[in-house]
């Protein structure tokens, strides 16, 4: 059960970074990319890699791992689909077997109102090191857009999952039906909440006997510095039933199990905490540092175990189809009445400017920007209050290339190594 939750979580975790927006900011139809990453450390737990989830803290070690990924998405009005595949090779210092493995996921979204989108996606993760696992998962659910900064979502699903290289045992086999519960929130321009809620459907009316829970909180500077803090707490029971003729039971931490027949739980619960940061040093280059730390607590003894993980790696990515044309100079937004707003945009070209974002369903070219004097284009726009993603475009012999955002301009990533401009409307200022 362990396993099987911390598997799909990883695997789902792995999704969401590769699919770091939701359908609504698909800036193009058909996107395909290619990233790059590498990652050097120290590690006491690879429990605490996010691509290997498996419990070992038999060594202190240094590591180094190297993640090839690619990705095709598309996406209409109202439907998007994506498709995305990731290589992992982790690398230790030690005598220890060296992992690799990849992931496999797809996902398909349809938007059913202006609020409600309802998302299935499923899933291939597999390793090997000195043993082998095997996961596959499907899950369907609704993201539910409850206010303009925040969402909901909930989602249930199923995994398969396959152990091998347990000794001389046979393979292990196991199912396990699940739901996750997840809200995003979004402050202001800068900052951005979310937490998750991951259990088992046998386990919906007594989740602490197994779930996996986070909170994260992630601040978008102005010197394009993005920082998150994550913080976490997993839960896992295992029962244990020994009858009289069949002697007494495995001693667990110090404890024995009885004799008479009668069922022992024991639970193992993990404080996680990780700290990440990014920067970009250049429009597809980024640098990375990570430091988790992890707390286990067993009901077996009194016994607090702790690990830690430091790292700091790269990511590089392409995007063969996206080809940037110059910088935008600066980027206004003004209030002209109730709901209308006047985007004022300076560009040191002649060529035909297009906005396009969330406020359209991101058709292409977009809206039109009209030029309104030397390097100034605006466009008038009508955009309740909400959250809004949008890309500004040059268009030239029917080609449309995204311009690069100033640094004080609130963005985020796009998805494809890119960067999406966003803004906050809120009339009831």
């Amino acid at each position: 059960m362990r396993y099987l939750l911390a598997g799909i979580m990883t695997a789902l975790m792995a999704m969401a970074q590769n699919t770091l927006i939701a359908q609504n900011a698909f800036s193009q139809r058909i996107q395909a990319d290619i990233f790059l990453s590498a990652e050097t450390g120290y590690v006491s737990n690879i429990y605490l890699n996010p691509y290997v989830p498996e419990w070992d803290r038999s060594l202190i070690s240094a590591f180094s791992s190297f993640s090839p990924a690619a990705q095709l998405r598309w996406a209409g009005s109202k439907n998007s689909a994506s498709v995305s595949g990731t290589a992992y090779f982790l690398h230790l210092y030690d005598e220890r077997a060296d992992w690799s493995g990849a992931y496999l996921t797809s996902t398909y979204s349809r938007r059913l109102t202006s609020s409600l989108s309802a998302r299935t996606s499923g899933g291939l993760h597999f390793f090997s090191g000195y043993r082998y696992r095997n996961v596959q998962w499907l899950q369907a659910g609704l993201e539910w857009l409850f206010s303009p900064f925040a969402k909901a979502e909930a989602h249930i699903g199923t995994g398969w999952q396959s152990f091998e290289g347990f000794e001389d045992e046979p393979a292990i086999r196991s199912r396990n039906d699940s739901y996750r519960l997840g809200m995003e929130y979004w402050p202001g321009y800068r900052w951005r909440l979310r937490a998750q809620f991951f259990s088992g459907l046998g386990h919906f009316t007594r989740p602490g006997d197994g779930f996996v829970s986070s909170i994260s909180a992630t601040h978008f500077m102005q010197s394009r510095i993005a920082v998150t803090l994550r913080t976490g707490l997993e839960q896992y029971s295992q029962e244990f039933q020994m009858s009289p003729e069949n002697g007494p039971g495995p001693s667990q931490g110090g404890i024995s199990l009885a004799e008479d027949g009668s069922i022992i739980t024991l639970e193992d619960r993990f404080h996680r905490t990780t700290f990440t940061a990014s920067y970009p040093i250049r429009n597809n280059v980024s640098v990375t540092g990570t430091a988790a730390g992890l707390l286990w607590f067993s009901s077996a003894d009194d016994a607090v175990l702790t690990d830690y993980q430091v790292s700091a790696g790269v990511q590089v990515s392409f995007s063969p189809r996206r080809v940037r044309k110059g910088m935008i100079r600066s980027l206004e937004w003004n209030r002209e009445d109730s709901e209308q707003k006047i985007v004022t945009v300076r560009y040191g070209g002649d060529e035909r400017l297009y906005i396009t974002g969330d406020f359209n369903d991101w058709e292409l070219p977009g809206i039109p920007l009209q030029k309104a004097g030397r390097n100034r284009f605006l466009a008038r726009l009508e955009l309740p209050s909400g959250v809004y993603q949008y890309k500004i475009g040059v268009r030239e012999n029917d080609s449309l290339e995204w311009l690069d955002f100033p640094s004080e301009v609130a963005t985020v990533s796009d998805g494809f190594g890119g960067k999406n401009a966003r803004i906050i409307i809120d009339h009831g200022e």
